[in-house]
């Protein structure tokens, strides 16, 4: 190919999109179009699911209609051409309200045109006068029914199509399958054959949970179901059809080519104007087609080895063409050249990574690859052993596919059933082509291609990337093996397993000195990081990399998270499991296994400047500030931390996982001497509302309503300071401490986590008590009272007056429960910590609040 091959690409694929265009909407036209006049409500309830088009070999979206699509849009039944077969399919049992006339009598009309097309090709047809027809996983005596309704003999052809042995389907002119088909690696395959050959097919979801099996049925029409569970919740509009739809709507609907034809001609136009800041419909068909596209290597399937798939070719074939043209950045933007802006969006939209070419812009890909890395080494063949941390979940691999540059997989050694997949990035967002400047590929990170067993997987990008392992079906602490030919090394540290080498450290430290490749990537247990080189070299400064990683990531960021967690892939401490042995708590163990790796990307937020999610993101790199310990808060958080009183009083969302954020800064600050954030933790404003609260001169109950609108209902660094008080009470009251100290502090959040945890995984009806909850016959419990009776149980004191210092809504159930475990009443006290010296905790000192409240002594 040639680059003045690119307006013959553009040629071809019209005319090819104008014939598809035709002869999609002519199937749907001739089933609604009879002359008569069709009533087409329907209404599948939420007992159903969607049958939608996909693109898939052999016959691909384009070659599929949506017949009947909802009022808002949800797919109810497809029909499709392929090779010389037609298919028939519905997201609910319709074939038999047909045959029994218990519902949807209006639709029989419809469903007889549909019915006859299927079978003759045209629903004007006469039906033949007999149709054999066999099933799997749907009622024979169903179909057979519905065959009479129509006043012609149906007969039965017992034959297990299913089975790709069999050798009586040529017998049948119709198949019929449904939700029930038992499911089998060769079942799309066998269904393809059986369209090939000419076949009339019909699924029927009758059912509205998941099909594996009827899903691969649908896969060789083309066709897809919609997940788990269907349209079971779903309303009105999504499941049924209205009964002022008209034919003419139903067909406009039905149309998967839409005006990819008019956008293929604005690609050809080297003087297009057109308005993107305006009007961005140009790209929607683009869109299409990318998605397509993505399907395609999501089930592993080459677009270039079938000739059904030429539309699909002739795209990427003319995207590879346009590719070395695009320079990101600069000029390149929605108000810039409207030629260059549409054919870089279609350009990089229609990527195909199953496959051992591609093309890649000369001067890189803008904020996400640089240049130089187009000229790294690659490693010719290696073995890479890749550490699996939990079931499922994505991972980082230590190598890179390069732009351009094809590299194969194989996986040498992994489980049984489990089952894995390569992309590059594991990132949520690349930002948009119409922001300010088009300053990166639109979507740079791959799709996932499938890793079959005994099979070498060809992969290539023109963007390249950090290669990320998708896996299933395994276990934690496993290692996979694979081989990989073309990949190159770059800045990754892995702690993940056995400890990297000094070589293996030189290496990944040299490649950050030298920012040729666009990122860096650290993995260990529970933690992994990807980041733009550039963000990491920020973050990092005059640090060793190692010691960034070690130290900070690992070590603070992940390690106080998880120590205040309570998760178990840290040692207890030694006064922790003293005192999770006097109490009988199982402490340790796969009970309090953390809950799974969290992901950081620094590079784009997909909300605000930073933000929670798996992976959270950011503007920014990776570091020790509050807002990555924040975001990480957000995704580990648990619910004895979570308070919520009603009237807009407690400590939820925002507040609750700061709680973890407060512990990273003072850890931080005695570990690292690094003291930030000691302003967030408001001890002199909690003072405060104590001192305000008692000059009410309230007592009881008032008095405690009153502090609760005061501080539940106030600013978070007082609620923060909350926390804090209690895990300076536990230093003070349980190891009789004068000073807290960071270490100690924590330990009372570890047994309090690991406590939330036993009350909900190992409650003891024999003994409620041992988590302070006698009174209580089962493990329901509030907030607010799991928070009083597990720190009583920690504190080894009753804090029914600390509690109510602090207004806490503790039921009498509650403190019943404590009070049968006899322990001493804690006074009341509070540890002064000046402003801005939260994170300090040997510059505070005790105040008695038994009697009258002093000033605060700061």
């Amino acid at each position: 190919m040639q680059p003045a091959d690119t307006l013959t690409l553009l040629e071809r694929a019209t005319r090819l999109a104008v014939q598809l265009q035709s002869r999609q909407t002519g199937i749907v036209a001739n089933i609604y179009r009879g002359g008569e006049t069709l009533d087409l409500s329907l209404n599948h309830t939420t007992s159903s699911t969607t049958v939608t088009p996909i693109a898939t070999t052999p016959s691909a979206s384009v070659m599929v209609a949506p017949f009947i699509l909802s009022d808002n849009n949800s797919g109810m039944a497809a029909v499709s051409e392929v090779q010389a077969g037609r298919g028939l399919a519905y997201g609910a049992n319709v074939l038999d309200w047909m045959a029994n006339g218990t519902r949807e009598a209006q639709h029989a009309p419809l469903f007889r045109r549909a019915f006859t097309w299927l079978m003759r090709g045209d629903a004007n047809a006469a039906l033949p006068a007999g149709i054999s027809f066999s099933t799997a996983g749907y009622a024979g005596a169903t179909v057979q029914k519905y065959i009479a309704t129509t006043g012609k003999q149906g007969r039965e052809v017992v034959c297990d199509i299913a089975n790709a042995a069999n050798t009586c389907w040529q017998q049948a002119d119709l198949l019929v399958f449904g939700a029930g088909v038992k499911a089998d690696p060769s079942l799309t395959a066998l269904v393809g054959k059986y369209l090939a050959a000419g076949k009339a097919v019909i699924y029927m979801h009758n059912n509205w949970t998941e099909s594996a099996g009827g899903r691969q049925v649908l896969l060789a029409m083309g066709m897809t179901l919609g997940g788990y569970p269907g349209n079971y919740f779903a309303g009105a509009a999504g499941v049924s059809v209205g009964q002022a739809r008209t034919a003419e709507q139903s067909l406009g609907k039905s149309d998967q080519i839409g005006s990819l034809p008019n956008v293929l001609r604005m690609l050809a136009n080297d003087n297009l104007v057109h308005s993107f800041s305006t009007d961005q419909t140009p790209t929607e068909p683009i869109n299409k087609i990318h998605n397509d596209l993505a399907g395609f290597d999501g089930r592993g399937d080459a677009v270039f080895g079938s000739a059904d798939t030429e539309l699909y070719r002739l795209l990427v074939l003319w995207a590879d063409l346009w590719r070395p043209n695009i320079e990101y950045g600069k000029g390149l933007s929605k108000t810039g050249s409207s030629a260059a802006f549409l054919r870089a969006y279609a350009s990089d939209s229609w990527t195909h990574y199953s496959r051992s070419a591609t093309t890649v812009s000369p001067k890189g890909q803008g904020g996400y690859m640089p240049v130089a890395a187009q000229s790294l080494p690659v490693v010719a063949d290696e073995v890479v052993n890749v550490t699996i941390a939990q079931a499922s979940g994505k991972t980082a691999i230590g190598r890179a596919a390069l732009p351009g540059k094809p590299l194969t997989i194989e996986i040498v050694e992994a489980a049984d059933g489990s089952s894995y997949g390569i992309q590059t990035s594991h990132i949520r967002t690349a930002g948009s082509p119409f922001d300010a400047t088009y300053a990166h590929p639109r979507r740079p990170q791959s799709f996932a291609v499938p890793l079959p067993r005994s099979k070498v997987t060809t992969f290539v990008t023109p963007f390249g990337g950090p290669l990320f392992l998708n896996y299933s079906g395994t276990t934690g602490g496993s290692t996979v093996k694979l081989r990989i030919k073309g990949g190159a090394k770059y800045a990754h540290f892995d702690f993940s397993g056995a400890p990297p080498s000094d070589v293996e450290i030189a290496e990944a430290v040299a490649a950050v000195s030298r920012q040729d490749f666009g990122w860096m990537t650290a993995k260990f247990v529970g933690g992994e990081i990807q980041q733009t080189i550039g963000y990491a070299k920020s973050v990092i400064g005059s640090k060793s990399p190692r010691t960034y990683v070690m130290d900070e990531l690992k070590g603070i960021l992940f390690d106080t998270n998880h120590i205040a967690n309570g998760y178990s892939n840290l040692p207890l401490m030694p006064n922790v499991k003293t005192i999770c042995d006097s109490l009988g708590w199982t402490c340790d163990g796969p009970l309090h296994r953390a809950p799974g790796v969290q992901h950081f990307v620094g590079w784009i937020a997909t909300c605000g400047f930073l933000c929670s999610g798996n992976p959270s993101d950011g503007f920014a790199g990776i570091g020790l500030g509050w807002g990555w310990a924040h975001e990480l808060g957000h995704n580990t958080v648990q619910r004895v931390m979570h308070l919520d009183f009603g009237s807009n009083r407690g400590c939820v969302v925002e507040c609750d996982n700061n709680n973890l954020a407060v512990a990273q800064t003072f850890r931080t600050y005695a570990l690292l001497g690094q003291d930030e954030n000691g302003n967030r933790t408001g001890h002199p404003a909690l003072y405060q509302h104590i001192l305000a609260n008692r000059a009410t001169n309230l007592e009881g109950e008032a008095q405690r309503s009153d502090m609760e609108a005061r501080l539940w209902g106030g600013g978070a660094e007082a609620k923060m300071a909350f926390w804090m008080q209690l895990s300076f009470l536990y230093t003070r009251e349980r190891l009789s401490m004068v000073q807290p100290t960071a270490a100690t502090a924590l330990e009372y959040h570890n047994m309090l986590t690991k406590g939330d945890r036993l009350v909900a995984k190992a409650w003891d009806a024999t003994d409620p008590g041992k988590y302070g909850m006698g009174r209580f016959s089962d493990n329901k419990i509030s907030n607010q009272d799991l928070l009083f009776v597990l720190s009583s149980k920690i504190i080894a004191k009753d804090l029914r007056k600390i509690f109510a210092m602090y207004g806490m809504p503790v039921s009498q159930k509650a403190l019943d429960s404590v009070a049968d475990l006899k322990l001493p009443v804690a006074d009341r006290s509070f540890y002064a910590i000046a402003a801005g010296k939260s994170n300090r905790f040997s510059t505070g000192q005790w105040v008695n609040l038994e009697g009258q409240a002093p000033a605060y002594p700061f």
